[in-house]
C-alpha cells in the first residue's frame, strides 16, 4: 500500500509540475524541471536507506526521530479530532489531558539542551503530523511530499536567475537545482524542504521588490515565505536581514548609491555586535552565540559524533569578529579531500572540491557586475558570508555543516557564475560550448 500511495502521489506532482504556471521557467524545458523531480525523489529515497542502514537508532536519526513523534500526534485522533488538532497547533493542548498523554509520548518536541533560537523541531513534527492524514502515515508518501514542496521554493529562485542572467540558464539551473547537498538533505523528510519552500518565496518576493515589480497579489507568498523560514531554521533569516534591509534602502533611495546603501545595514550589523551588549543584553550576540556553540557540542556529545573539530572560543564580541575567517573556512571548505572519516563525507568533499575550482575558475575569468545583476549579486554575497560565518563559529560537527550550509551553497554558486565571465570562459576551453551547444 506505502508503495502505491507513494506512486499516487508522484504521478499528481509530476502532473502539477508540468501544468502549473509555478514551473515555467524561461529558457529551461520543462522536462529538465521533471528530472529533477525524480532525482529528488531517489535522493529521498537513499537518505531514507541510509537512516535505516546507517543510523539504526530512530530516536537519534532526524528523519524518523521527527517523523515518529508527527504519528503519535496522528494517531491522537482516536481520541477525537479535537485531540489531534490541540496537538497540531498547540492551541489548548496544555488544558486537555488526553493530548498530553500524547505529548509526553513525544521525545523531541522539547530540547535536551536550551538554545537561543526558536526550537524548529516542532516545525517538521507538526509539519509532518499535517500530512499524515493524507500519507495515511507512510514515510514514502511524505518523501514525494516535501521533494514537491522544496521544488515549488527552488523553481522560485530560478525563475528570478533566470531573468536577470539570461546568458547562463544552465549555470543557475545548476545551481539551484543539482548541487548534491542539495540534492539529497533538500529530498528527504526533515525541515530543510521547508526551509528551501520559504527561501524560495521570500527571495522571489524580496527581488520583486528590489527590482520594483511586487504586486499587493504577491505579498500572500512573501509573508509565507517569511514564517517559514522563521518556523524552520530562524537564523537564516536573521543571516539574510542585512542583505534584505541593504537592498530595501537601495531601492527607497535610488540606485546611484547601490553599494553605498547596501552597505550601511552590513556596517551597522557589525557595530552592534561589538557594542550591542551595552545596550541591551537582547543585543548580546557573543553570549547567544556561545550558548548555541556549547549546544552543539554537548548533542555531539550525546550522540558520540564521529568528525567533531575544535572551534575558537567565543568569549567576547570581538572574537566573533576575529574568527570570522576560520569560519568561513570551516563552512565551505570542510571536509578537505583527505579528511574522509566515512563514505557519507565524500560527496561532500568532493562538492568542496568542486567549489575551489570553480571559485579558481571565476578568479581566473572575473567580470564586475553591472546593471539589472548587481541586486542579486550583492544579496548572494551578503548570504554566503553571513550565513557562512554564522555556520563556522557554532557548529562543530563537520556532518552537521555540510547539511546547515545548504541554504549557503546555492547563493555561493550563483555568486560564482555570476561574476565569472562565460564568453571568455568559452573562448579559452572551446569544448564548454559544445556542450552547452547540446543542452
Amino acid at each position: 500500500m506505502e508503495e502505491l500511495l507513494f506512486i499516487a502521489y508522484s504521478i499528481l506532482f509530476v502532473f502539477l509540475i508540468s501544468k502549473w504556471s509555478a514551473f515555467q521557467v524561461n529558457g529551461i524545458p520543462r522536462h529538465y524541471i521533471l528530472i529533477v523531480f525524480a532525482l529528488k525523489l531517489g535522493f529521498g529515497i537513499l537518505l531514507g536507506w541510509i537512516y535505516t542502514d546507517h543510523y539504526t537508532n530512530r530516536k537519534t536519526g532526524d528523519t524518523f526521530r521527527f517523523f515518529d513523534d508527527a504519528k503519535i500526534i496522528y494517531n491522537s485522533g482516536d481520541e477525537g479530532l479535537d485531540v489531534y488538532l490541540k496537538l497540531l497547533t498547540g492551541i489548548g493542548m496544555e488544558e486537555d489531558e488526553r493530548a498530553m498523554k500524547y505529548y509526553y509520548e513525544m521525545t523531541h518536541m522539547e530540547r535536551s539542551f536550551s538554545e537561543a533560537f526558536y526550537n524548529d523541531n516542532q516545525t517538521i513534527i507538526r509539519a509532518n503530523a499535517l500530512i499524515m492524514p493524507l500519507s495515511r502515515g507512510y514515510y514514502l508518501v511524505h518523501v514525494a511530499f516535501w521533494c514537491f514542496a522544496s521544488m515549488i521554493g527552488l523553481t522560485a529562485i530560478l525563475k528570478i536567475l533566470t531573468r536577470y542572467f539570461p546568458g547562463k540558464k544552465i549555470a543557475m539551473f545548476f545551481s539551484v537545482y543539482l548541487l548534491p547537498t542539495v540534492l539529497f538533505w533538500g529530498s528527504g523528510v526533515l525541515k530543510e524542504p521547508i526551509l528551501i519552500l520559504g527561501l524560495g518565496l521570500f527571495f522571489r518576493g524580496l527581488m520583486r521588490f528590489s527590482y520594483g515589480e511586487f504586486k499587493p497579489k504577491n505579498a500572500f507568498s512573501f509573508i509565507w515565505g517569511i514564517l517559514l523560514l522563521i518556523l524552520a531554521k530562524g537564523y537564516v533569516l536573521f543571516a539574510l536581514l542585512p542583505a534584505s534591509s541593504g537592498l530595501l534602502l537601495a531601492r527607497i533611495f535610488g540606485r546611484q548609491n547601490f553599494w553605498a546603501m547596501f552597505a550601511i545595514p552590513h556596517i551597522a550589523l557589525i557595530l552592534l555586535v561589538l557594542f550591542g551588549s551595552y545596550l541591551s543584553p537582547k543585543f548580546d550576540f557573543a553570549t547567544r552565540m556561545n550558548l548555541k556553540q556549547t549546544a552543539f557540542y554537548n548533542v555531539a556529545s550525546e550522540s558520540a559524533a564521529g568528525s567533531l573539530i575544535n572551534l575558537p572560543k567565543i568569549e567576547g564580541s570581538v572574537d566573533l569578529i576575529t574568527n570570522s575567517p576560520h569560519a568561513l573556512h570551516v563552512t565551505y571548505l570542510r571536509p578537505w579531500i583527505w579528511e574522509w572519516t566515512s563514505y557519507l563525507y565524500i560527496p561532500a568533499a568532493l562538492e568542496n572540491f568542486l567549489l575551489f575550482i570553480a571559485i579558481s575558475v571565476m578568479l581566473w575569468n572575473f567580470k564586475r557586475p553591472y546593471g539589472l545583476n548587481i541586486p542579486i549579486i550583492a544579496f548572494s554575497l551578503s548570504a554566503v558570508l553571513t550565513l557562512g560565518i554564522v555556520i563556522g563559529e557554532v557548529v562543530p560537527v563537520l556532518g552537521a555543516v555540510v547539511r546547515y550550509k545548504m541554504p549557503a551553497l546555492i547563493f555561493m554558486f550563483v555568486l560564482i557564475f555570476g561574476l565569472t565571465d562565460h564568453i571568455r570562459l568559452q573562448k579559452r576551453i572551446p569544448i564548454i560550448q559544445k556542450i552547452l551547444k547540446k543542452l
